[in-house]
């Protein structure tokens, strides 16, 4: 590489000392610093290379945390069990703890589980949530009886979500939580005239949808309020954000390809597709709970550990 004088500007060869044009000294240029190529990982859902220390894959929009270094272990504020939280009574032991999952992935804060049961709720003794405005005062309850935990919902106004892990039975009126949306699941057979004519008429009802549409999801909106409805024909009805039957654009909680509900020898099922933020059924009156499992109410998502 040439060397050019500091003094006149002549180029120069690189092994000279001394300027050919004026003999001042040469001042060797400096070599230049290679920059490394970001170590890449492969995605475990779509096999893309991704730079390694990316939350989530540019291409398909899946989480690849399991890839991440371990952490390092989190700080005690973090990891400390909840402040004002209750100690178990006497004679109850502790069997387990809730943690609090935050938006980003990390562990946040932790309730004990005692086999004397506890309320969660805005008015619970949990500090973590007190402010959770979408939280019912007294929102759910859960009970340890014979070496088992039970999960109730106390009637709550916004529900309680289990998380699935592997294809769940769909009831009619079923509500499903996918991303930031919640779908009410429905048969059309159950539904009385509007899935076809009116009973001793030989006339359609108008609106009343094609032959081949069997059920449907309606999203909601609010209290007795939906806002969109999505016919369901075939055998199934896939759900995702760029794939599927019934897509959520806008929604990037929603992975490319989320979920599928389908049906089998007259019954119904929900199926999560590997989605990175997972797939949500709201409980009925109460569910067993095993370690490990996912619950989302109101804002919080919390983790099940058992033992």
């Amino acid at each position: 590489m040439p060397i050019a004088c500091d003094n006149c500007g002549r180029e120069n060869e690189d092994e000279f000392k001394f300027c050919l044009g004026c003999g001042s000294a040469l001042t060797a240029p400096k070599p230049e610093k290679k920059v490394s190529e970001p170590e890449k990982l492969d995605c475990p859902h779509c096999g893309t290379k991704v730079p390694a220390g990316f939350k989530f894959c540019g291409a398909c929009g899946g989480s690849l945390e399991q890839l991440q270094k371990p952490s390092q272990p989190a700080s005690s504020e973090a990891a400390a069990t909840v402040q004002g939280g209750p100690a178990p009574s006497a004679g109850a032991d502790q069997i387990g703890e809730l943690t609090v999952i935050r938006p980003d992935g990390s562990e946040g804060a932790r309730i004990p589980l005692s086999s004397a049961g506890l309320i969660l709720g805005r008015d619970s003794e949990f500090d973590v949530l007190a402010d959770d405005g979408f939280l019912s005062p007294r929102h759910a309850e859960i009970r340890y009886e014979s070496g088992v935990l039970k999960l109730r919902d106390l009637n709550s106004l916004n529900g309680v979500f289990w998380r699935l892990r592997d294809d769940v039975e769909l009831q009619q009126g079923d509500l499903i939580r996918i991303g930031q949306e919640v779908l009410r699941f429905e048969v059309f057979s159950q539904l009385g005239s509007i899935g076809g004519q009116p009973k001793n008429s030989d006339t359609r009802l108008q609106g009343s949808p094609d032959p081949g549409v069997w059920g449907r999801l309606s999203l909601i909106g609010g209290p007795n309020i939906e806002t969109r409805g999505f016919a369901i024909s075939g055998d199934e009805a896939t759900i995702g954000r760029e794939i599927g039957t019934i897509l959520f654009r806008e929604d990037g909680f929603v992975s490319g390809k989320h979920a599928r509900i389908y049906r089998d020898g007259g019954k119904y099922y929900l199926r999560d597709l590997g989605s990175s933020n997972g797939s949500y059924i709201k409980i009925r009156k109460e569910r067993r709970l095993s370690s490990g499992d996912l619950v989302l109410m109101g804002q919080q998502l919390l983790r099940v550990t058992i033992g």
